[in-house]
C-alpha cells in the first residue's frame, strides 16, 4: 500500500537546523521513497513499509545527536500530490 506521511521533527534544541537537515537527509537515502520538503514539514510518499523504516532510521539517527525531540507524522493511506502549491 503507498501511503504518504506528513512528519514535522521539533528538536529540543538552541542548535536545532542541523538535527533537522541530518534527519531529512537520512530519509532521502531511500531512493524508492519521494521526499518533498516544505518550510514546516516533509511528505515522504512510497511503500507503507519502506516510509516506516525510513523514518525510524532517521529517528535512530536523531536521537544520537539530541536527548529530547518531538516527531508529529500524519499519514494518509494515499500517494498526495504535495508538490503541486495550493492557492487560496
Amino acid at each position: 500500500m503507498t501511503i504518504t506521511a506528513e512528519i514535522s521533527l521539533y528538536p529540543l534544541v538552541a542548535d536545532y537546523e542541523s538535527v533537522i537537515i541530518n534527519f531529512i537527509n537520512s530519509i532521502k537515502l531511500d531512493s524508492s521513497l519521494k521526499v518533498t520538503t516544505h518550510a514546516m514539514s516533509t511528505y515522504v510518499r512510497g511503500e507503507n513499509k519502506m516510509v516506516f523504516d525510513a523514518i525510524s532510521k532517521a529517528l535512530e539517527v536523531s536521537n544520537k545527536e539530541v536527548e529530547t525531540l518531538s516527531l508529529v507524522i500524519k499519514l494518509i493511506n494515499r500517494d498526495l500530490p504535495v508538490e503541486k502549491k495550493l492557492e487560496f
